[in-house]
């Protein structure tokens, strides 16, 4: 039951009649998002971008019932997975991932969302005579109202239980004596966090406005220009964000430009750069840096190219992989290099729920290699006397002490630069920041310098 399937080409789920039937019903709207997510591999954030949720004409409010119910249920996928395969007398059919998906969407609702009964159950049945499977509308109704019966609440296991086994227990075996913690953190709500452009405005002026606008906002306290919102709302509409003013971005993300340091004038590069959020902060926190931003993804750097022209900077955007510098390198070295490499994502399942289901054990060595071979090749387009800046948002060791110790092996004229903060926690290389600490998320920062050999 809990075996989530990889395929490779987006699904022809329903026939266009059904589509304009339900493209207003936000259960099912979501039912697709989850098929498209399950199914076939795709991301949440890469769905709600793509041009058939764009064009569904749902209103606001059912869209926000279908993000509540998508993230949720991948949220906690694993664990409502267990609770229905206890209720099943046998598995349903790999055909039939669709009405095991509408299961899940009741049980989201019942044990988690706390609808009531009657709409609960209703709902999700009409939703199950929508896959044009009349079979499943009594399997349905019959499963949840046998779990109303129950009067079943999820106990504390869930928190563990809502993780992948492969993922829960690398988490429990890195984190020994910590990993209930990090495992509860990562089952709950982000705060909606904003990083403000403080060389425009002071935080307590943007703060200011915020809540003249009737949205509640708090400093974060650790984190200078970082604020928090407890509850989602359209960035887009909040007072600042055309002007490029305040831009959403987890705290602890935004650290990465702070410990960069940038002299005025430096020639910096932010490899593997897309969507852009840390390279939109350096440009707002050292306006006279000379910045490249590379990654390999043409398509998303199109969206660090929007977010340059929100914000009114420029930089130079080169399309290539971080790994192979004779792509793109121009053979001027650079005085700042940060180096946020493509990781495992284990700090931020908090904000990205659907990781517990896209990502692989197997995925964990390809990136481990893919990391060290991004390092390496870096190295030597930074300046002696430089500094790069490691960046994960991984909690896995692996990825992050023991790649930068054993990356300090290879290079003999690399030297690490300790983090001396008040917050995260020291590892014997860089500094670990877990998931709901400081309510931030999961991020891993090691600060490298290379000796001046001559």
């Amino acid at each position: 039951m809990s075996k989530v399937s990889r395929k490779t080409t987006d699904p022809k789920i329903v026939d266009q009649k059904t589509v304009n039937a339900n493209a207003t019903n936000p259960r099912w709207i979501a039912l697709q998002v989850l098929l498209r997510v399950i199914e076939h591999g795709r991301s949440l954030d890469d769905v709600f971008r793509s041009d058939w949720f764009l064009s569904l004409p749902a209103e606001k409010r059912d869209l926000a019932l279908c993000r509540e119910i998508t993230f949720g249920l991948c949220r906690w996928y694993f664990a409502l997975s267990a609770v229905l395969t206890q209720r099943l007398q046998k598995p349903l059919r790999a055909r039939d991932r669709d009405i095991e998906i509408v299961l899940l969407i009741g049980l989201y609702q019942i044990l988690i969302m706390q609808t009531g009964a009657h709409a609960a159950v209703n709902e999700t049945v009409k939703l199950a005579l929508a896959q044009k499977k009349k079979w499943a509308s009594g399997l349905v109704n019959a499963v949840l109202r046998a779990v109303l019966r129950e009067n079943l609440a999820l106990d504390a296991s869930a928190d563990a239980q809502a993780y992948p086994r492969w993922m829960r227990e690398k988490i429990q075996t890195d984190w020994v004596g910590q990993s209930e913690a990090i495992l509860r953190a990562g089952n709950r709500r982000p705060p909606l966090t904003l990083r403000v452009d403080t060389r425009e405005i002071d935080v307590e002026k943007q703060l200011g406005e915020l809540n003249a606008s009737g949205i509640e906002a708090r400093g974060h306290g650790e984190v200078d220009g970082a604020i928090l919102l407890d509850s989602a709302c359209d960035v887009a509409e909040l007072p600042g964000f055309d002007e490029g003013r305040i831009s959403v971005q987890d705290a602890a993300a935004q650290l990465a430009a702070q410990l960069l340091d940038c002299e005025p004038g430096a020639r910096v590069l932010d490899a593997c750069a897309a969507p852009g959020g840390k390279t939109i902060h350096l440009l707002q926190r050292y306006p006279e840096i000379e910045l490249d931003a590379l990654d390999s993804s043409a398509s998303r750097l199109d969206r660090l190219r929007q977010n340059l022209e929100r914000i009114g900077h420029s930089a130079q955007i080169l399309v290539g992989d971080a790994a192979v510098t004779d792509d793109w390198y121009q053979g001027r070295q650079y005085d700042a290099i940060l180096v946020d490499v493509p990781c495992s994502a284990s700090g931020v399942v908090r904000r990205h729920p659907d990781i517990k289901l896209l990502r692989r054990e197997s995925d964990i060595m390809p990136l481990r290699a893919q990391q060290a071979k991004i390092l390496d090749a870096l190295w030597p387009v930074l300046k002696p006397g430089g500094r790069m800046l490691y960046s994960t948002c991984s909690i896995f060791k692996e990825e992050n002490k023991i790649q930068v110790a054993e990356f300090l092996q290879r290079h003999p004229d690399a030297v690490e630069i300790s983090l001396q903060a008040a917050w995260g926690e020291s590892r014997p290389h860089g500094r670990q920041i877990l998931p709901g600490s400081s309510n931030m998320d999961g991020f891993y920062y090691a600060l490298l310098t290379r000796l001046d050999e001559s």
